[in-house]
């Protein structure tokens, strides 16, 4: 029996070396194949921040197919399983199509998109796996390896012929202990882009490095599934996918082995929802990093997880990066649009928290804070952008600000209100041929013709870009916004955002200990050498 593993647009997929590990551990034979890689371009950002890195994805080529056929075929698979989110929809039927025509092994689609879109995901698929994959991938693998029928597997449905076979969902994994870390080696990997095998330039996520040990620079794991969240615009506030997590010393055993198999490993990306859920586990697990890795670390934050011991403990341990979604300053916007309990408060006692970190100066001496704001909401009126503006001029200053597009994705809880009140189509929709896929960082056009509810929104977010930086006066901001002053003139409220963002730059001492810390990690030898030094067209 063997597998073949194809990740879509991301090289790096760590749900997909995941089940890659699993099922080699219990005997299968298994193959990776990184389908095209994201590319990023630079997008005029305000951020406060050395540029802004907008991702995208390039058409899939016939030779790009053409390649990915003849791998096919070499490897000569039983089962050919396809990971994708919501932007990989239509590529995703693409290339199923296409494989169908020359290879005979049956596809199975798994990921987010199937677990959100089921329905019309089983339409082009022979299998679609839903919700986690690890368990009911296996059983499927053992039971075509042992050729016996596989029709009833739970979190599997199947497409015989456009008859529809819905099986019931299996209880979530509770011991995430019995799968072995995500393989990040070069065995059985192949990586295809620019209509050909890249075998020297499978760069990661970030651009920094490479993928495969021993070249890496940057880790990405998790150390937990699920979330305690049930934010109406995330996938978890569709299923049942409740916070779980792996033991201290079992993440320490992953960490110390992917230290000492890349030893230029300088830093390690958590990907959880949220890191500081649990005290208990926290505090040990700062205990055991600091004392067995010590190096850098990133993760996100939420104002419900905000306990300051947890966060002295993680900040010694070596955290140094984090970030906090706030996604709108009015509270009543909030819990009504967003289902986001946390007050404005909550929000300023964990921002100060945060910022009480940066006077922690070993192991690092630069702490990094970003706060995520979603843009572009039409529900969003005047006051609750005048709320927001207020929150965000009470947050400690130098933090960074990120306004992300409002995305909608298939039956999320936000989708759905939007598409009841018809401020929204079916074609606008992740995943649909004519969606806004991956167009979720944008900033002021001076070419664009503003409607005033558009004025009204990028106006306060050009306010809100001023309020993150040290050598601009809260008050001024507050009189600018009291007297409207440049609201018919917007291109001019921009160029004074991007004059102070050059100037705060220039004078902030932490931006130069940043800049010297990620020329480490960005490794330019090593980027020339294996000619990853632009990771965008």
């Amino acid at each position: 029996m063997k597998i073949t593993l194809i990740s879509l647009f991301h090289y790096d997929n760590f749900a997909m070396r995941l089940l890659f590990s699993h099922l080699k551990a219990n005997g299968i034979s298994v193959s990776f194949i990184g389908f095209k890689r994201m590319r990023h371009k630079v997008t005029k950002t305000l951020k406060n921040d050395f540029m802004e890195m907008n991702d995208y994805h390039t058409p899939a080529s016939r030779e790009d197919i053409n390649v990915l056929l003849k791998e096919l075929e070499r490897e000569a698979p039983d089962l050919v399983g396809i990971g994708l989110q919501s932007g990989h929809f239509p590529v995703a039927k693409e290339i199923t199509e296409a494989i169908r025509k020359r290879i005979k092994a049956p596809i199975i689609w798994g990921g987010a998109h199937p677990t959100i879109d089921p329905e019309n995901c089983i339409k082009h698929a022979d299998m679609i796996c839903v919700n986690e994959g690890a368990e009911a991938l296996l059983e499927l693998c053992q039971r075509m390896e042992q050729r016996k029928p596989y029709d009833d597997i739970r979190n599997i449905w199947i497409n015989r012929a456009g008859r529809i076979t819905r099986n019931p969902t299996r209880p979530l994994l509770t011991n995430l202990d019995i799968l072995p870390p995500a393989s990040f080696d070069g065995e059985n990997k192949v990586y295809i882009d620019e209509g050909r095998l890249q075998p020297d330039r499978n760069i990661d996520y970030f651009g920094y490095s490479l993928t495969d040990e021993p070249l890496k620079t940057i880790h990405q794991t998790m150390t937990a599934f699920g979330c305690p969240m049930h934010c109406s615009f995330c996938m978890n506030a569709l299923t049942d996918n409740h916070h779980r997590r792996r033991s201290v010393s079992h993440v320490m055993k992953e960490l110390i082995e992917a230290k000492r198999k890349n030893p230029r490993l300088l830093m390690v990306f958590f990907w959880d929802n949220i890191f500081q859920v649990n005290k208990k586990w926290c505090l040990e697990f700062a205990k055991e990093y600091g004392e067995k890795i010590g190096l850098p670390f990133f993760t996100y934050t939420h104002p419900s997880f905000d306990d300051e011991e947890v966060f002295v403990a993680l900040r010694k341990a070596g955290w140094v990066v984090t970030n906090m979604g706030i996604q709108s300053g009015s509270r009543r916007f909030r819990r009504e649009v967003y289902a986001r309990s946390e007050t404005n408060g909550k929000i300023l006692e964990t921002a100060r928290r945060l910022d009480k970190l940066r006077k922690i100066k070993k192991p690092w001496p630069v702490f990094r804070i970003y706060y995520d704001y979603v843009k572009n909401n039409p529900l969003e009126n005047k006051e609750d952008l005048k709320e927001s503006l207020d929150l965000i001029l009470k947050l400690p200053k130098d933090f960074i600000f990120q306004a992300f597009n409002l995305s909608f994705f298939p039956n999320y809880v936000l989708t759905k209100v939007f598409l009841e009140k018809g401020l929204i189509a079916e074609a606008d929709i992740e995943g649909n041929a004519t969606g806004s896929s991956n167009n979720w960082i944008s900033t002021f056009d001076k070419t664009k013709k503003y409607d005033e509810e558009a004025r009204m929104h990028e106006y306060y977010y050009l306010l809100f870009s001023l309020a993150q930086f040290r050598f601009f006066p809260n008050f001024l901001i507050r009189k600018i916004e009291k007297k409207k002053m440049f609201y018919r003139h917007l291109h001019v409220l921009y160029w004074i955002c991007k004059i102070v963002r050059t100037v705060d730059l220039a004078l902030n001492p932490s931006i130069y200990l940043w800049l010297y810390g990620m020329a480490r990690v960005v490794s330019i030898r090593s980027k020339i050498k294996h000619w990853t030094l632009f990771r965008y067209k």
